[in-house]
């Protein structure tokens, strides 16, 4: 009797829960009913007013299918946001002449995605607490609050560069926890590592297509529509392949993150159809660094994979890699090829050390700012350096000066104060990829945490040299890299995977 009793308790449970499912799904398929009913209502009244606006019904039904499929999928969001920060630039470049706002609508797609967790009745409680306890998020929240005080700065002369300051620090915060919460489960890493594998292939591959065929005529006439940037692509008899990217540096970096983790994880796949897939993308994103010409993420490169074998040097096969990837850069180095741009550019690299005239101007101008920087522990202000300031703070000290480095631009609207918190994040992050990695038992999660991890180190290395973090196209592999590298630490898999053990 007892044993039928839980019996039907249990079928009931069972009842309930398939019930509650259902119901799920049918609010599901009546909110897309509407929200389709009411685009196709507003759409066929602006055809009405104007037949011209008619044209816009396929876009306004294509965003309104996007911005649902963000609010009721989380994961599928995360790769909308990712294939739009890989490839929009390419799409404004062919079909708007350059016109679209690219970043707003970044931040847009990531606003939506976190609406639907809301409309979806996530269990937020629970996952910000979660999120919150991990040892990364605490600092991150910690540097956002300096950030946010940045905006009473008295050496600010406006409040308007707070703004695009405040928008960014919300989008990044609003990815991280988009990753933390979609990569819950070893399958669905393995996922966005197939997506991004995906998004760099083609991305690299169209860089090839770049430099073997050359530039088509379209970016022709986006690159001789502005004079500047037409002198920084077009540099030293070579030109600097940009792909589908907003410009030949965010490439590099996005690219040269991609490379280190591809050829990381390859290292740990037992199944070698997947281990040669892995290497074949690390040797398309290569190309596609070594077609940028850009000579920071040839330090990336050199730095991130140098780092992925110092924490990975227990492992027998990162030592024959060690020696290999040395054998390969000695080649490079010294090998008597002296007509090939993308090895010279190379060499120049570590070569050119203290001599390099675009060196000896950085260098100028950082002694030259530095009574500023001691005289400020708190900084210009937001958005006080470069460009931008013109805009945001004209006729500040700092408006103009170009930082030419991420740390550089830190320290200076930031202060040393801020500059300190900004390593502190840096080092937290990296401590706690190194202690994932010696903590996790499963070789399948070490790897890929030490891959993330690599990548994520060379981010900062780049950052050295140029600003290598905040772009739209590199906080979609940065912030995911973040959550997956947390997330690894705490899952129970099984043993038998396609990694070796």
């Amino acid at each position: 009797m007892k044993q039928q009793g839980d019996a039907y308790q249990k079928s009931n449970v069972l009842a309930l829960k398939s019930k509650h499912q259902r119901s799920a799904a049918l609010k599901k398929n009546a909110l897309v009913i509407l929200i389709l009913l009411l685009t196709g209502i507003a759409a066929g009244l602006l055809g009405s007013v104007k037949p011209i606006y008619a044209a816009g019904i396929p876009l306004i039904l294509s965003c309104t299918a996007i911005a649902i499929i963000c609010i009721l999928y989380a994961e599928a969001g995360l790769y909308i946001i990712m294939f739009y920060s890989f490839f929009i630039s390419h799409f404004n470049r062919l079909l708007l002449n350059d016109s679209l706002s690219i970043g707003i609508y970044s931040d847009l797609l990531i606003i939506v995605t976190v609406l639907g967790f809301i409309v979806r009745r996530y269990d937020l409680k629970t996952s910000i607490n979660t999120f919150v306890k991990t040892p990364v998020v605490p600092i991150f929240l910690l540097f956002y609050l300096y950030t946010t005080i940045e905006v009473f700065n008295p050496a600010g002369f406006s409040l308007q560069g707070a703004l695009p300051a405040f928008r960014k620090i919300a989008a990044t915060i609003s990815l991280l926890f988009i990753a933390f919460n979609v990569l819950n489960s070893y399958a669905a890493v393995n996922r966005f590592i197939t997506v991004l594998l995906i998004f760099s292939s083609l991305t690299a591959i169209y860089t090839c297509i770049q430099e073997w065929h050359g530039f088509f005529d379209f970016e022709l006439e986006w690159l001789r529509a502005d004079e500047r940037r037409y002198r920084m692509t077009f540099v030293n008899g070579g030109a600097r392949r940009i792909s589908t990217f907003p410009d030949a540096p965010s490439l590099a970096v996005a690219m040269t993150v991609c490379c280190i983790f591809f050829l990381g994880s390859s290292t740990g796949l037992r199944n070698k159809g997947k281990r040669y897939l892995f290497l074949i993308v690390a040797l398309l994103c290569f190309l596609a660094i070594a077609y940028s010409l850009t000579r920071t993420a040839n330090v990336m490169l050199v730095a991130g994979f140098g780092f992925f074998i110092l924490i990975t040097l227990n492992r027998k096969i990162s030592r024959i890699i060690a020696g290999i990837g040395l054998a390969a850069f000695l080649f490079i180095m010294y090998a008597p090829v002296y007509n090939n741009n993308q090895i010279n550019q190379f060499r120049n690299t570590f070569k050119g050390g203290t001599k390099d005239p675009s060196y000896l101007v950085r260098e100028m101008n950082r002694k030259a700012i530095r009574p500023y920087m001691y005289r400020h522990p708190f900084g210009g202000g937001l958005n006080t350096t470069g460009d931008e300031a013109h805009i945001y703070h004209p006729g500040h000290p700092l408006a103009g000066f170009p930082p030419d480095s991420g740390f550089m631009k830190k320290a200076l609207e930031l202060g040393w104060v801020g500059f300190a918190l900004a390593l502190f994040l840096y080092f937290t992050i990296l401590k706690t990829g190194i202690r994932g990695y010696f903590a996790v038992k499963r070789r399948e999660h070490k790897i890929i945490i030490a891959a993330a991890t690599a990548g994520i180190f060379s981010q900062y290395v780049g950052e050295i040299a140029q600003v290598a973090l905040g772009q739209i196209t590199d906080i979609v592999i940065y912030y995911p890299f973040i959550a997956m590298m947390l997330k690894l630490q705490n899952m129970d898999q099984p043993v038998n995977t396609e990694y070796e053990q």
